[in-house]
This record gives structure tokens, C-alpha cells and sequence, in this order.
């Protein structure tokens, strides 16, 4: 008998260890299990794509080069975080996997928009954290709803001059990757499926050969602070465009000329232009197999970095025209210059749109070179999972253990403030 119970204590022994070892070795808690293997060995799809809880590795393995822009942050070095004397930009803690809020501007002083704004990007930290099959490092953070970005925080955007971004600062994902409540969007999800129902039933020469879009034409950067106008100028009463100024009415809440953001997918050709700083529906019309026609983007979202610009003058053989030197050197900074089309997933064109109608006619020239470099955004970004709620949860998770390196906290205060859990905070009494 004696001998039957060593067996089986030998026996419960060794599968504690093995279990003990899998688990350090493949993460299993805090959070749900991840999946058996990695994403890319046998071929991510879209279903494995809404999977939250992947491991750093499977993550880094299923999209390459998704962190560039933290380890970028990561290697500017350490930076002070102070606190914040009015709330702004709202602060926050982590620790054993949970979140709390810090320090936050009152209801009161924020826009109903700004209040949704700032609920979904907590909601997307939140959901980050506790779905994470790993322990996160414990950390203070500061987080920025603002359009344009707050020094030592987490902000939209950046800009692209890399000169002109300092130490800690970092980029975390759009708000719109939980929801963006107005009329043509809704949801990243929402979207995503409505524009992957439009691409399923055409190919890019099926498309409508017009350039695309929709705005309004006083809202530029101080860079480039006529490009809205210009473009209007440039594009009325031609056959080859479809660019209007929004007409808006109830109070600013929809236009009577708006566009669902999937119907730009019906579209061959998509003008994008940046506002104040950048605009978030870029992120919606890389998931469409068009293309982008862009002046050299001035700001950098967290996924901006991925792509592969062909500039019009390659396309035309023509001089670059850059707009004056202050203009154009911080353009070369900002962009590589000598790509070409053969690998390029989005079209660059002169700052004043001067080459606009030359390059459209180059492209419907070039059928087979204009289809490739639609395929390649939507392969990549869509195909690729780069904006899928997996990737979405990664990043934050990878941004969270970058700023951790470098952050120092400075003051009495992170010590003093013991928080909110997020789970109250989120019913909306603060």
C-alpha cells in the first residue's frame, strides 16, 4: 500500500512541475488562455485576428514591426512625469493587472464628445489589460484625448519630423478602435465588416474612377493652412474627382452630402487630408483596396509608420515639388523619398495638389502598377491584422511595458493617491 502511495505522490509531483513550467514558459494567467500555437505558423486569419489574448511573442511573431514606434520611444530614454495640476492630460496606475485612475479632469470641463472620446480609450486600456495572458509590469501613466500631443504622455499622434518628438513621448491607438459615435462610422468592427462586404464583390478596376472625399475646408494644419481650399480649387468641375465641402446641418451633427466611411471603398482613388493634426479615418481607408492620394502627412498614428509611400514626382519623372525649404526638409525627414511603385501601398502628391490631376491620369494609365499598390494596403493592413482587434490589444499591452522602461515617476503624489478602480470610475459619477 505504502508503496502505491509514493507512486502516486511521485506521480502528482511531476505533473505540477511540468504544469508549473508550461505555465512560465507560456503564460496563462491573469487573463484567458492563449491560443496552443503561434499566429503565424500555420497562417493568421481573420477569425484568429479577434483573439485578445495572445503573449508578447505570438504577438510580435503575427505582426512584425507593429511596436516600431515604441521601441522607437523606448530608445529616446528615460523622461520625468509629473503630476498634473488640473488633470490634464488624465492619469493613471497599473498594477497586478489593474487599472486605476489617478487624476482626471471633472466632467464638467469636458464636451460631451471629448467624455466619449476619453471613455474609449480607457475602455481600450482597460480591455488590454485584463485579457493579458502575462503579467503586466506595474507603472504610472499619462494619457492625452487631446488632438494635438502632450509632452511625457500617451497621445494620438505625433509628428512626423522625427527632430520635433522629444522623450516620452508615445503613441497608443485611436479611439475609434472601440467605438466613434457619429452617423458614418461607429466602430472599427462595424466598419471593417461593412467595407469587407464592398471589396468582396469588386476588384479595383471595377471601381468608380474618381478621386474621393468629403470635409470641411477650413480645418488645416498651420503647416499647410490653405490645403482644403486648394484642393476644393483645383477639383471643381473635374470629371475625374467627386470633392465636395460637407453641407452640415443639425447643429453640426451630420451633413447632407456625408458618405458611410465603407462607401469610400467604392471608390478608386481616396483623398486624404490631415486637420488640426492628423484625421482618424485613415485608419478606415487603409482597409479599403484603393488608393490613398496624399500630401506628405505632417502627423504619425501608431500605424502610420507601416507605410510605403511612392511620391508623384517618381510616378511623373518629374522634379519633387516640395513647397518651400522649411516645408520640404521636414518632409525628407519625415518620408523616404526613393521608393517606387512597385512596392509602394499609398501615392504622396505635391503639398499644393499642383500634380494631383497629372498623377490620377499617370494611374489610370498604369492599370496593372495602380492595382498593385491598392492591393498592397488593404493585403497589409486589413489581410494583415495590423488594425484587428488582436493587434489593437498587443499594442497596448507592448506599449505599456515600452513606457514602463523609461518613465519616473517625480513627486509625492503617485504616492499619495492611491486611485479609482477603473470598474467605478467607468459608471460615470467622476
Amino acid at each position: 500500500m505504502r508503496l502505491v502511495q509514493r507512486l502516486v505522490f511521485i506521480l502528482s509531483c511531476s505533473f505540477l512541475i511540468c504544469l508549473g513550467l508550461r505555465l512560465r514558459m507560456g503564460g496563462s494567467t491573469p487573463g484567458s488562455p492563449a491560443p496552443q500555437s503561434f499566429p503565424r505558423e500555420k497562417g493568421a486569419t481573420q477569425h484568429s485576428f479577434s483573439n485578445l489574448s495572445w503573449t508578447h511573442a505570438q504577438c510580435a511573431a503575427a505582426f512584425p514591426n507593429l511596436f516600431n514606434e515604441i521601441e522607437d520611444a523606448v530608445y529616446r530614454g528615460p523622461f520625468a512625469l509629473n503630476w498634473s495640476r488640473l488633470g490634464e492630460p488624465l492619469q493613471g496606475r497599473i498594477k497586478d493587472n489593474q487599472l486605476y485612475i489617478l487624476n482626471w479632469q471633472k466632467k464638467a470641463f469636458l464636451s460631451q464628445q471629448m467624455l466619449n472620446e476619453r471613455t474609449a480609450a480607457l475602455n481600450q486600456l482597460y480591455r488590454a489589460i485584463i485579457t493579458s495572458p502575462e503579467p503586466l509590469p506595474d507603472t504610472v501613466f499619462a494619457l492625452n484625448i487631446q488632438d494635438r500631443p502632450m509632452a511625457q504622455s500617451w497621445s494620438y499622434a505625433r509628428p512626423a519630423d522625427p527632430t520635433a518628438t522629444k522623450a516620452g513621448d508615445f503613441l497608443m491607438p485611436h479611439f475609434a478602435f472601440w467605438a466613434w459615435p457619429i452617423k458614418h462610422i461607429g466602430s472599427m468592427d462595424r466598419a471593417l465588416t461593412a467595407i469587407a462586404e464592398i471589396e468582396a464583390n469588386r476588384t479595383f478596376q471595377a471601381k468608380i474612377p474618381q478621386a474621393i472625399w468629403r470635409g470641411t475646408p477650413w480645418f488645416n494644419d498651420v503647416q499647410n493652412h490653405d490645403l482644403r481650399k486648394r484642393l476644393i480649387q483645383i477639383t471643381t468641375g473635374k470629371p475625374w474627382a467627386d470633392v465636395q465641402s460637407l453641407k452640415w446641418e443639425t447643429n453640426g451633427q451630420t451633413a447632407s452630402n456625408g458618405l458611410a466611411i465603407e462607401d469610400f471603398c467604392r471608390y478608386k482613388y481616396i483623398i486624404y487630408t490631415e486637420g488640426v493634426t492628423y484625421s482618424g479615418r485613415l485608419l478606415f481607408h487603409q482597409a479599403c483596396r484603393s488608393i490613398i492620394l496624399t500630401p506628405p502627412m505632417a502627423w504619425m498614428l501608431h500605424t502610420t509608420h507601416l507605410v510605403r509611400p511612392v511620391f508623384s514626382s517618381t510616378l511623373l519623372q518629374t522634379e519633387p515639388s516640395l513647397g518651400p525649404p522649411h516645408q520640404s526638409d521636414r518632409i525628407k525627414r519625415a518620408w523616404p523619398t526613393d521608393l517606387n511603385a512597385d512596392n509602394a501601398n499609398l501615392v504622396m502628391v505635391s503639398p499644393d495638389w499642383s500634380d494631383l490631376e497629372a498623377t490620377i491620369a499617370w494611374l489610370e494609365n498604369h492599370p496593372t502598377m495602380a492595382g498593385g499598390i491598392a492591393d498592397r494596403q488593404r493585403e497589409l493592413f486589413h489581410n494583415g491584422g495590423y488594425h484587428s482587434p488582436a493587434a489593437e490589444t498587443c499594442y497596448w499591452r507592448a506599449l505599456i511595458r515600452g513606457w514602463s522602461k523609461v518613465v519616473e515617476p517625480e513627486g509625492s503624489e503617485w504616492s499619495e493617491h492611491q486611485g479609482v478602480r477603473w470598474e467605478l470610475f467607468s459608471l460615470g459619477e467622476f
